[in-house]
């Protein structure tokens, strides 16, 4: 009976879910003054790790809004998230908080136009990401808010609304 009850708990804390969903960003700071508002989608796994903790890992495209700059042309920015994070649930409701790590795979262009003559130029970097936040589960579906910081001093918040599918 120990061991059957000792199975069951360890299979229930490791049960594995897929999810899939739209995201929204607003860029904070400096970010915001030359990135419009984004959006994009991700997919990730989750995995039950002790009764009031998951472990997840996301990956995601995210566009931002084409922002004219005075005097540097017109700028706009997408984004790779890659990130791993744990989950933390408040009680026996759906209520949990969340922190993660990863990386960010950022490609910039900006198009300048000087005397009628117009130049794009492209660039892409990498950059070391951290996000804390919260959500809440109800049924199938998860909504999130977090805020995420990605090195060179850009950041954004992000709303974040998935479906999970049971594995």
């Amino acid at each position: 009976m120990v061991l059957l009850v000792a199975f069951t708990n360890v299979n229930a804390q490791s049960k594995f879910t897929l999810n899939v969903g739209p995201e929204l960003a607003l860029p904070m700071g400096s970010f915001g003054d030359v990135a419009g508002f984004g959006f994009g989608g991700s997919v990730g796994g989750e995995l039950g790790l002790a009764e009031n903790i998951k472990g997840f890992a996301t990956v995601g495209y995210l566009m931002f809004g084409e922002k004219d700059v005075a005097g540097l042309g017109k700028w706009s920015y997408s984004a790779i998230p890659i990130l791993v994070g744990a989950k933390y649930y408040l009680g026996k409701g759906g209520f949990y908080t969340m922190a993660e790590t990863g990386f960010h795979l950022w490609t910039v262009e900006s198009t300048v136009t000087f005397f009628g003559v117009s130049t794009t130029v492209d660039a892409s970097s990498t950059e070391f990401t951290y996000g804390v936040g919260a959500g809440y589960e109800f049924g199938a579906f998860d909504v999130n808010a977090k805020y995420i910081g990605a090195g060179s001093g850009i950041s954004y918040i992000g709303v974040r609304v998935a479906y999970n599918f049971a594995l």
